[in-house]
């Protein structure tokens, strides 16, 4: 048995649908894709993901694979990967 602390990844996804969605619809689908996942942030089209360090790629192909949000069509592409909350808005969700 383990006792270390997970390595925790943030994942930044921006959306892009015909229009803006809630953080609670952003949510229940991120959680159909991988009940695992933890939604950190949502702002319009953009949010941030906490994954492990071990579960990255699964994480990134679940959100790439979402393609209905609240029985709309959605494209979410995901934008890039951090260690940290700070470094993942810096790098990928400030405009």
């Amino acid at each position: 048995m383990s006792t270390h602390r997970p390595r925790y990844r943030y994942v930044a996804f921006r959306l892009e649908a015909a229009r803006l969605f809630r953080r609670e619809e952003v949510l229940e689908a991120v959680r159909a894709a991988s009940p695992r996942l933890w939604l950190v942030n949502f702002e319009g089209t953009s949010g941030l993901v906490r994954t492990t360090n071990l579960e990255k790629e699964a994480t990134i192909r679940a959100l790439n694979d979402i393609e209905a949000m609240a029985g709309e069509r959605v494209r979410v592409q995901t934008v890039g990967t951090s260690g940290t909350i700070r470094a993942a808005t810096q790098k990928y969700l400030k405009t």
